[in-house]
């Protein structure tokens, strides 16, 4: 009597440590598909963000970029609720102003005004301002332009294509680049001031705003 008492007593309990096992594993399984950001899969809300009315980005001339030294040629989603493609690489044909910014970048914060300034004074007919949010997701860029209240268009590099190819290792950058697509100049570090931003493009670019 005792013995198939205890025969069956011991299936029971291993049955019971198999489904704890099963448990076990399921948890285990989804612990991995977490990222270390707690959300699931590590992508993040795949939720659209909201995006700021900016100005349009200049449209592409299809000309090709000549010159020593030429920008990538990229197509880059405007940062604009109205969509459309910032392209930089090609012959602009007036001059261009652009800035590589991110809403980690703190030195972005202090002179990303002074470029929406100067996109609002100067004649595109002479001068665009552009800039490229640099890996940098849209949503965070977004904020910051509605925090800062900025309207000058920008176009967003994810994947940082034109950090990696200019060989950068930091933010902020700005390319002042010449109505054939060539660079005239690469201002490396902040700008600090307005008058220092209008005294850069007078200097490399010959327009006064």
């Amino acid at each position: 009597m005792s013995g198939p008492g205890l025969r069956r007593g011991n299936r029971d309990f291993s049955q019971r440590l198999r489904v704890a096992g099963l448990i076990l594993v399921g948890l285990l399984v989804l612990a991995g598909c977490a990222s270390e950001d707690g959300l699931p899969g590590g992508g993040g809300s795949t939720e659209a963000p909201d995006l700021p009315d900016l100005t349009d980005c200049p449209a592409p001339t299809g000309q090709p970029a000549v010159g020593e030294q030429t920008l990538p040629e990229l197509s880059l989603a405007c940062l604009d609720e109205d969509g459309g493609v910032l392209t930089i690489g090609q012959a602009p044909g007036v001059a261009m102003v652009l800035n590589l910014w991110a809403s980690w970048c703190g030195p972005c914060r202090e002179e990303l005004p002074y470029f929406d300034e100067l996109s609002a004074a100067a004649d595109p007919g002479q001068l665009l301002v552009a800039g490229v949010v640099t890996r940098d997701s849209p949503g965070l860029a977004a904020e910051l332009a509605v925090d800062l209240g900025i309207g000058f268009p920008s176009g967003v590099d994810e994947n940082g294509d034109l950090y990696v190819d200019q060989g950068l290792r930091g933010l902020p950058g700005t390319f002042f680049v010449n109505a054939d697509g060539s660079i005239a100049h690469a201002e490396l570090a902040p700008i600090t001031s307005y008058d220092d931003l209008l005294a850069l493009v007078q200097d490399h670019l010959g327009v006064t705003v």
